[in-house]
Formats: C-alpha cells, sequence, structure tokens
C-alpha cells in the first residue's frame, strides 16, 4: 500500500526530501513485548531529476495488553515498558559503534521510529561476545528514569513453574528449585548496561560491526546476563571472548557469576516454556544450560 514519510525521516535517510512513491510490507520476525509493527517502507526520492530507491524500518510500539506482565509493564522501570526504544533513540542512549551498534535512527514520532534497513550477514557467537564486552566496558552509565531494571529477578517474581504434569529433565527441575538461592547469589554481582535480549536472531554482521535490533529492554543487569542469552541462542560458549574484550572492567568471576546464574534460571524456564507448548527441545540443550550452571 501507498505510505507518507516525514519529511525530516527522508532528508536523514536519503539527503533529498521530494518522495515519488514508496509502498510498505511487514516485516516478520519482530516479535519483542512491546512491539506492535513493524514494516519496510520501499520507494523513490527524485535528486537532481532522477529517481533514487530508498528503504527504511517503521517500527512501531504499543503497550502490552495481556500477560501476567501487562499491569507491571506500565512502569517505566519494567524490563516490559513499551515506550522505551523510542525514548532510547530520541535520547541517543544507543551505541553506534565501531563495535556493537543499533541501526540508525532517522526519526521519532512517538509510539514510531523510523529506522537503517540493516541487511548483513549471519553474527558469530564469539564475535558477538567481544563487541558485548568491549560496548559494556567502555559504557558511561546513563540515569534515564526509564531504563530497565533486573529483568531476570522481575520475570521471577511473576512466574510459578508447574514441573508435575511433564517429563522434564531432572536438572531442569533442581535449577529451577535453587532459584532464589541463586538470585541471592546474583545479587552481589555489579550491574552493566545491558541490551537485554541480546540473542542471535538480533544480530547480524555488517562490515566491522554487529547490528543489535530491538532495544526496548535496554538498563541495567548483572554483568554477564546478555552472554547468557547469547549463549542459549547459539548453545555454545563465548564467554572467553567476552571475558578478553572487558578486560579488567568488571572482575571475571563475577561476570562468570551473573553469566552462568542467568543461564541457568533462564535455561530451565525456557524449557519449561518449550514442553508446555510442545516445542521441540533442541538437542543438547538441558545438557548445555546444566553444564555451566553455577554450583548448586
Amino acid at each position: 500500500m501507498a505510505v507518507t514519510i516525514p519529511e525530516r525521516v527522508l532528508l536523514a535517510a536519503t539527503g533529498a526530501t521530494a518522495l515519488k512513491n514508496a509502498t510498505a510490507e511487514p516485516v516478520r520476525g519482530s516479535t519483542g513485548a512491546a512491539t506492535g509493527e513493524v514494516v519496510r517502507v520501499a520507494g523513490q526520492v527524485s535528486v537532481d531529476g532522477a529517481a533514487r530507491p530508498f528503504t527504511v524500518i517503521r517500527k512501531t510500539v504499543r503497550p502490552l495488553a495481556s500477560g501476567r506482565h501487562a499491569e507491571a509493564a506500565k512502569s517505566p522501570v519494567h524490563w516490559a515498558y513499551w515506550r522505551r526504544e523510542p525514548l532510547a533513540y530520541a535520547a541517543r542512549a544507543l551505541p553506534i559503534g565501531p563495535g556493537l551498534r543499533a541501526p540508525r535512527c532517522y526519526g521519532v514520532f512517538d509510539d514510531v521510529v523510523y529506522l537503517e534497513d540493516v541487511a548483513g550477514a549471519p553474527e558469530t557467537p564469539d564475535r558477538a561476545a567481544h563487541h558485548l564486552g568491549r560496548w559494556q566496558a567502555s559504557a558511561v552509565a546513563p540515569t534515564f528514569p526509564w531504563l530497565a531494571g533486573h529483568q531476570l529477578e522481575q520475570r521471577i517474581a511473576v512466574t510459578r513453574l508447574d514441573w508435575s504434569r511433564m517429563d522434564a529433565d531432572p536438572r531442569a527441575v533442581r535449577i529451577w528449585n535453587a532459584r532464589q538461592t541463586l538470585l541471592d547469589e546474583l545479587a552481589a554481582v555489579p550491574r552493566a548496561l545491558s541490551h537485554g535480549d541480546l540473542h542471535l536472531g538480533n544480530l547480524v554482521a555488517v562490515g566491522g560491526d554487529t547490528v543489535a535490533f530491538d532495544w526496548g529492554q535496554l538498563g541495567f543487569a548483572p554483568v554477564g546476563a546478555d552472554l547468557a542469552h547469547l549463549a542459549l541462542s547459539a548453545l555454545t560458549d563465548p564467554s572467553p571472548a567476552y571475558l578478553a574484550a572487558v578486560g579488567n572492567a568488571f572482575p571475571h568471576d563475577a561476570v562468570l557469576l551473573g553469566y552462568r546464574t542467568t543461564l541457568a534460571l533462564t535455561g530451565a524456564s525456557r524449557l519449561h516454556w518449550m514442553l508446555s507448548n510442545q516445542i521441540n527441545v533442541p538437542v543438547r540443550y538441558v545438557d548445555f544450560i546444566w553444564t555451566h550452571r553455577p554450583p548448586l
């Protein structure tokens, strides 16, 4: 369908303002908690009488309407707060590289952001971990009131898992039953600025950069938490690459505690979700979370 684009978005994206035509088509795979609609706008602008093609991504956010997090997500410090991503782009709070970066933003209009249409190759876990470590080691902690708090703690506070009616690996049940002890130990781990949903599906390699999408969960988390999400998406351990990148910015034993605890608890919770929804569990999944768990 034909669409219009704000003039300043056109100017930022193309260097021109004379729109000849534009159409929009949905982008599949954008499933963030606060994601309303993601479309790719493609068209042409006129430059010195000649048509020049362009594409931009238009992302609309919306509040949660249902689910156990819907009421709490109205709070600006909740991990699923719906306004966070537009606010982060408007405040220029996201990394711009080199290394880890967000898509370039061409404009924010209330609950709509216009973003660079990024095309790249699949990112590797080790390179993503290296760029993540460099960013977290050097990032200056902002003070915005809408940054997410401890996501894992918020999730577990409202999560009740019944393992009695499923054929679950007892190792995962043991991890889940130790959740309060593990959270208590996690409280001593230093916090770092966090993407909040750093998995391979949200990452592409572009030149020398790792471009990360979906910054709606930007906030503070125990150091190692983003690394755990990355590892669970790859079922491989990228912690050596991360530790090499952070250097002395964080104690390595604290990084590993944050990494292993987040990986174990998140992994056990996701196993329950997969079994509840009759989704095939990846081969080696429980072996991986058990091998990389903290001591129980």
